[in-house]
């Protein structure tokens, strides 16, 4: 995610703060300054220990997941909550109620343990950004946890209840059906939450729009995914790239990228392809280089590849969450073709656009 830093990892999941948590920490303490510094640290401190909890939630989530087999990409901590990053989304119902549903378990958990740790809890009042004591902090943060679980299980795509609503519906109707109608219910949700928190609490009007903006975006990367399922690699894969030699200029590479559309090369040698050139390589070295380099100083050595039959999903797929650009198409070890994000994007637009033509 953008404007994200990335502080480490948390069982081999990179874990990341958005600026603009950054930004709510210094406008909470700069608030908190006329009730004294002591608690507008209080105040600081608290929004850290609910966000603990939010990141421990989202552990949960990817942990589960791994279970699975589905890997989580990162965990970003925004002022609207935690956000997990999966390489793939749970398509089996049984999955997505596992992986949703713990979420709130987890919260209620640590509600729980807090309550047993501190031995007295103050009842589910109007939580305050600025607790008057360390004790406060712990017992208004069990609060807390029990108000994260119970909102984050009413079905508002997507949110974990909104999803559990998903994979409950995916039982009895295709995923792409269950997707629109979860989207739609979830929807509705988000517009309530925008127009009551206009007038009462406008925190919840923001976390209305990103419910809404954030549910439209799940549809269309579920229809986006049934699309190119029904697609194979070799019907979209470019069969007329220009390739390259090891021992190529990139000055070789630049003419073509000047006289045609193509960005991304294989490198042909004596033992077939041996690796893939970019332009994000070529563009990383010219300053440093130059354009006399050759070729095989700049190409990536460790690219990964595609047989002609694999679904276009899973390609989109691979090349979204390890961040290429391009993969070579290759059957029996032979080069076939190269697939590239701007060649799927290119596909799905004459696809859109086919639907609205007139028949034949």
């Amino acid at each position: 995610m953008q404007w994200s830093f990335k502080l480490g990892k948390i069982f081999g999941i990179n874990f990341q703060i958005h600026v603009t948590f950054l930004l709510l920490l210094v406008f909470i303490f700069l608030a908190g300054l006329r009730r004294g510094p002591e608690q507008a640290l209080l105040g600081v401190f608290f929004i850290c220990a609910v966000f603990a909890c939010v990141l421990i939630h989202e552990i949960g989530h990817s942990l589960i997941a791994r279970r699975f087999g589905i890997e989580a990409k990162s965990i970003t901590l925004l002022p609207i909550g935690g956000v997990a990053t999966m390489e793939e989304i749970p398509e089996k119902p049984g999955q997505e109620i596992a992986i949703s549903i713990v979420g709130p378990f987890i919260n209620l958990a640590i509600a729980g343990i807090l309550y047993l740790f501190i031995g007295t809890w103050s009842g589910m009042i109007t939580p305050s950004l600025y607790p008057d004591s360390v004790q406060d902090l712990f017992t208004r943060l069990i609060g807390i946890n029990i108000i994260l679980a119970v909102f984050n299980l009413i079905p508002a795509f997507p949110m974990d209840g909104g999803r559990v609503l998903r994979g409950i519906l995916s039982l009895k109707m295709g995923f792409m059906r269950a997707t629109t109608t979860a989207v739609f219910i979830g929807q509705g949700f988000s517009m309530f939450f925008i127009f009551y928190g206009l007038f009462f609490n406008w925190w919840l009007s923001l976390i209305g729009i990103f419910l809404f903006i954030g549910a439209g975006g799940e549809k269309q990367h579920v229809m986006l995914q049934s699309i190119l399922h029904r697609v194979l690699a070799g019907e979209v894969m470019a069969t007329d790239s220009h390739s390259l030699n090891p021992d190529d200029p990139l000055t070789r590479a630049l003419e073509h990228i000047y006289h045609g559309c193509q960005q991304d090369f294989p490198v042909i040698g004596s033992k077939g392809i041996e690796g893939v050139l970019t332009r994000m390589g070529i563009l990383s070295v010219i300053h440093e280089k130059g354009v006399i380099v050759p070729v095989s100083e700049v190409m990536d050595r460790q690219f990964p590849s595609v047989d002609p039959r694999t679904p276009l999903d899973e390609v989109y797929q691979y090349l979204l969450s390890h961040n290429k650009t391009t993969m070579p198409v290759l059957e029996n070890e032979q080069l076939r073709g190269m697939l590239s994000l701007d060649g799927i994007s290119r596909y799905l637009m004459i696809q859109t656009a086919l639907k609205g033509a007139p028949a034949a």
